[in-house]
């Protein structure tokens, strides 16, 4: 017990805290060598932070509690964050302009106060050692329990398939361009007739499908069109939280449209923001949602920061370059990356069918460039009050269409023979309105191009979530029924996942 008091294991003990915790939280979505790498920077930071503040006091006590106290905030402060924008009270700090200054003067207090009581830290370092290993025990229990009763998620109603159906195995590319609104909302909210890229894909075979999205969230989107059916309704719609969306990346990873590939043969090829099952997403930080190790530090002290104020530090007096290259970019890197992957692929030949998934997060927000191409200002691509910005939108949307000619020229001219989809998962979603459920939300785009189509043989789908049944109906020799067409909004609150 004496040990305790000298000896500041809750350094340590706060750090495994903080990895154990967010593991069970996020139990199936994070690797164990991904916590032990967060774990490792996390400490190499503290030891650092101690070191300085150990050569400028010359005291182990009092450098092992302030980095403590600064490792706790740092590390849990979109915890409180969140905890302030949620209460009626503190709601008047959730902005960086008031809490950075009110975070700063209870730094300057706490070191003010342990300089001033010298006589606390043996009990300090008791209390913290005893507290943060009660924490840590109790959450490698919660850990070891998840372990025990953790099921990969899926969808449980199997859409049959009958493989001796099918006659023909051709490519398929399946290009997902997130949030590209459709030719009606296009035409009435945004005076706009996007008749260019609509006559191109005509010129090219491709044949529109009058479809529309059912849910206007990307992962719901994506689960639902990918399962060939509508997802659980056991989420609030009215408030979804980390676990509905968890319960969405575990449907996507085991997705019976892979499933069925697979199954037949195919080579799956996975470009996107989602992971598949033997098939991990193309990055493991898409700037969109936090996968992989983002799930454990996309709330930490500085990540919130560049999400709330990060335009200011990548432009002007204040620009830090590091910051500039890694964090403003890093959305404009991943498309860039599926554009050129999907460009390989075109030109990879092989015995085996593939299945090449292809997300591009465009027209999509942040809207990095104009519509020659050229890069925006950083304010207006780091700052989220620009996400409802029209003509930003349309400038990158027309930018988008030039992404669209160019690979699709490639692929017809290097695979001809494939399939080729061209989709959105729903539209524009940034209206201003008070519902914030504006029924263009839903317009999206669906164009087809297939040699083995025939669109007569089982009629034309209607919504998102019929789109494969579709196409295994009329390429694949099944005769898969349609599902009811309907749309469902949920509301998506920022501070859940950013």
């Amino acid at each position: 017990m004496q040990k305790l008091r000298k000896i500041p294991l809750f350094l340590f003990l706060l750090v495994l805290f903080f990895c154990l915790h967010g593991s069970v939280e996020n139990y199936g979505y994070l690797h164990a060598k991904e916590v032990a790498l967060v774990a490792l920077i996390i400490m190499v930071c503290m030891a650092i932070f101690f070191g300085l503040v150990w050569v400028m006091c010359r005291n182990y006590l009092f450098a092992s509690l302030l980095t403590f106290f600064v490792g706790v905030w740092y590390l849990f402060f979109g915890a409180f964050h969140d905890m302030i924008k949620s209460s009626a009270v503190l709601r008047f700090m959730q902005s960086f302009s008031v809490l950075l200054p009110v975070l700063l003067v209870v730094n300057i207090a706490v070191i003010w106060w342990l300089r001033k009581n010298r006589q606390h830290y043996h009990k300090l370092f008791l209390y913290l050692n005893l507290l943060f290993l009660f924490f840590c025990v109790f959450d490698g229990a919660m850990l070891l329990v998840r372990g025990l009763r953790y099921k990969e998620t899926a969808l449980t109603n199997p859409v049959p398939f009958d493989n001796q159906l099918v006659t023909k195995k051709p490519n398929i590319y399946f290009l997902l361009f997130d949030e590209y609104a459709g030719y009606k909302s296009l035409r009435d909210s945004f005076n706009f007739k996007n008749d260019s890229l609509y006559q191109f894909l005509q010129q090219r075979r491709f044949t529109e499908l009058p479809v529309f999205a059912n849910y206007d969230f990307t992962p719901f989107s994506m689960s639902s069109i990918l399962n060939m059916q509508y997802v659980p309704e056991n989420y609030r719609k009215a408030l979804l939280t980390q676990p509905d969306i968890q319960n969405r990346f575990g449907e996507i990873r085991n997705a019976q449209v892979l499933t069925i590939f697979r199954s037949l043969g195919y080579r799956v090829e996975n470009y996107s923001i989602f992971d598949i099952k033997d098939y991990p997403a193309l990055f493991e930080s898409n700037g969109l949602f936090p996968i992989h190790a983002g799930l454990l530090t996309n709330k930490i002290f500085h990540n919130r920061l560049i999400k709330g104020i990060g335009w200011r530090l990548v432009t002007g007096r204040f620009e830090i370059p590091f910051l500039k290259k890694y964090y403003m970019y890093r959305k404009d890197r991943y498309n860039k990356d599926v554009e050129s992957s999907v460009l390989k692929s075109a030109g990879n030949h092989s015995n085996n069918p593939k299945f090449c998934y292809a997300h591009f997060l465009l027209p999509h927000g942040q809207f990095y460039r104009d519509s020659a191409g050229a890069y925006n200002q950083p304010k207006q691509i780091m700052n989220d009050e620009y996400l409802a910005d029209k003509s930003l939108y349309l400038a990158y949307l027309k930018y988008t269409n030039n992404i669209i000619k160019q690979l699709l020229d490639t692929i017809i001219a290097k695979d001809p023979g494939a399939v080729i989809v061209v989709m959105s998962d729903h539209g524009f979603y940034d209206y201003e309105n008070p519902g914030d459920n504006d029924p263009y939300n839903y317009d999206n785009i669906c164009f087809l191009r297939s040699p083995a189509v025939d669109s007569g043989v089982y009629g034309l789908p209607k919504s998102n979530v019929n789109f494969f049944r579709y196409l295994f109906n009329t390429g694949f020799g099944q005769r898969l029924p349609y599902l009811p067409d309907s749309t469902i909004h949920v509301i998506e609150d920022p501070i859940i996942l950013r």
